[in-house]
């Protein structure tokens, strides 16, 4: 008996060093990677994987490890993301550690498939991913914008620094929005890592997203601050007066919306090839135009320049993109960390609403209850009971009548 189950492990090891997979080692950041214990829960003939709390070793970079499956951590209570973490094989033991330290080796035999690692991983990975997945263009964005309001102070006080500012405001406020919207369209929504709650906790995601929110309303202000000083003292500070920004950004958030409307109306008219290309593209470059126009026309007024005016309105344009990435990220990203408190805080109040009052008993204190009454004066512990009493006496009068 004992030689059969030692050969059924012998063999369920087999199994399972076949199936696994060679991935080597590269931290995205720091030179190691922690590794946890894992919890393997089988239902319905399929194998369920979570992250356990026990940390048990440190895998290093250049390391060579085996792995045979993948699953996301999603916690208990979590509606904003989750993070994958492979399952690795160490001395017939499985482990879990983030995915995205890990890459496809060159070792594995050929034909072999990567059934483990996605394509946020691989991309991870790459020189762009490796660049939005470190701390260092962020810093830049922040010392961009530090240095557009030093500039603002500065231009207000001396002509000769508002003759700089007027050309380096804008110039750092288009660098700090290019890097967001590039940073954007590598990672997406995980190009705000450096604050997610899934990866520093709550105290360690507020302690980002304060001065994050701080960036973001300075962004968002910028342009108004700008003002001033391209206009100078003849500005007053008037709406109809200063750069116009509202009638693009109107356009640029209705393109989209109108471009899926086309698609389809198109669709319902069964309208198809060339005539729905043309429809959609028309209309897309209508409702993303028409605002943009206005504003350029506007901005040329303004300046009294055409060529002055294209630049400005180029400027808002990139100002504008900017915005809605920062906008959007500071949005994901409080919603990622209050969001659960707010459940969790839910369903307290729930339980405690819900919870039936204590009765008196033994202890020495004094405890009170609810008691309902029914139409005969009788006492009821619920309202329920008090409701049920109800319908009997309901019934009895009935009785009586007929």
């Amino acid at each position: 008996m004992k030689k059969a189950i030692n050969l059924l492990m012998l063999l369920l090891l087999y199994v399972v060093a076949a199936s696994a997979q060679k991935y080597d080692v590269k931290c995205l950041r720091g030179d190691s990677v922690a590794v946890y214990d894992v919890v393997e829960t089988i239902r319905s003939e399929d194998t369920y994987y979570s992250k356990g709390e026990k940390l048990m070793f440190y895998l290093h970079d250049g390391e060579q490890v085996e792995a045979v499956d993948k699953f996301y951590d999603k916690g208990v209570i979590d509606t904003g993301g989750s993070i994958g973490y492979a399952v690795i094989l160490r001395d017939g033991k499985k482990y879990c550690t983030l995915s995205e330290n890990l890459v496809f080796s060159k070792d594995n035999p050929e034909g072999v498939e990567d059934k483990v690692l996605t394509k946020s991983d691989e991309l991870a990975h790459t020189i762009q991913g490796r660049i939005f997945y470190s701390i260092i263009p962020y810093i830049i964005i922040a010392l961009l914008f530090l240095g557009v309001m030093v500039l603002n102070i500065l231009a207000m006080r001396s002509n000769k620094i508002r003759s700089i500012a007027v050309i380096a405001i804008p110039v750092c406020i288009m660098l700090g929005t290019l890097i967001e919207i590039w940073a954007y369209s590598v990672l997406g929504s995980d190009c705000f890592w450096w604050c997610d709650k899934n990866r520093y906790g709550f105290f360690g995601s507020l302690l980002r997203i304060i001065p994050f929110g701080l960036i973001v309303f300075y962004q968002v202000m910028s342009i108004k601050f700008y003002e001033p000083v391209i206009l100078g003292e003849a500005f007053d500070g008037d709406v109809q007066d200063g750069i116009s920004v509202k009638p693009a950004l109107i356009s640029m958030l209705a393109a989209f919306p109108v471009l899926i409307a086309s698609a389809l109306i198109c669709d319902f008219l069964d309208l198809g090839g060339w005539i729905e290309t043309l429809l959609i593209l028309v209309s897309f470059l209508l409702a993303l135009g028409i605002g943009v126009f206005l504003s350029f026309k506007r901005n040329i007024e303004l300046m009294k320049s055409k060529k002055l005016g294209i630049l400005l309105t180029l400027f808002t344009i990139v100002y504008i993109l900017g915005c809605i990435v920062a906008v959007w990220g500071l949005i994901v990203v409080i919603f990622k960390l209050i969001i659960q408190i707010l459940i969790v805080g839910g369903i307290i109040c729930f339980v405690l609403y819900a919870m039936p009052a204590p009765s008196s008993g033994g202890g020495g204190g004094t405890t009170y209850r609810t008691v309902y009454y029914d139409e005969d004066n009788k006492a009821h512990d619920s309202a329920y009971a008090c409701d049920k009493a109800n319908e009997e006496i309901a019934k009895r009068e009935a009785g009586k009548h007929n």
